[in-house]
């Protein structure tokens, strides 16, 4: 029997990778390759969590793209805008075993995008406001 708390665990985690790359946005030190792979992560996660709020089973992959094919699969409505983050997916493999990554030049873009699937994903996971 998988866990009911999954979904918030999950949902959780990408908030803490958001969090991650909101403190070290304007940070030089820090690699935008990195951030951009805790957006990536971000993003995955709140996919992840709203297929498991829905009880549905998804594969233990990085890519974005089959997690946002199994939602529409599974007729949950996502913002027009999560085909941006198709893109990201490099990040998640790439970045982790040292691989060349070609680094997305708006970094800010795409952490405000991530906040706002953020919010969009927290309203279906919690229509009440319980999270």
């Amino acid at each position: 029997m998988k866990d009911r708390k999954e979904h918030l665990v999950l949902f959780g985690l990408g908030c803490a990778d958001l969090k991650l790359v909101e403190k070290n946005l304007e940070d030089e030190e820090i690699s935008g390759q990195l951030l951009l792979f805790h957006l990536q992560q971000a993003v995955e996660k709140f996919l992840k969590s709203l297929l498991s709020f829905k009880d549905i089973k998804f594969a233990k992959v990085h890519d974005i793209e089959a997690l946002i094919e199994s939602c529409e699969d599974n007729s949950i409505e996502l913002p027009e805008y999560v085909e941006e983050f198709v893109g990201l997916t490099p990040y998640a493999v790439g970045f982790r075993y040292g691989l060349v990554v070609e680094e997305i030049s708006d970094l800010p873009y795409y952490y405000r995008k991530v906040s706002q699937l953020k919010v969009f994903i927290e309203g279906r996971l919690s229509p009440k406001g319980e999270l």
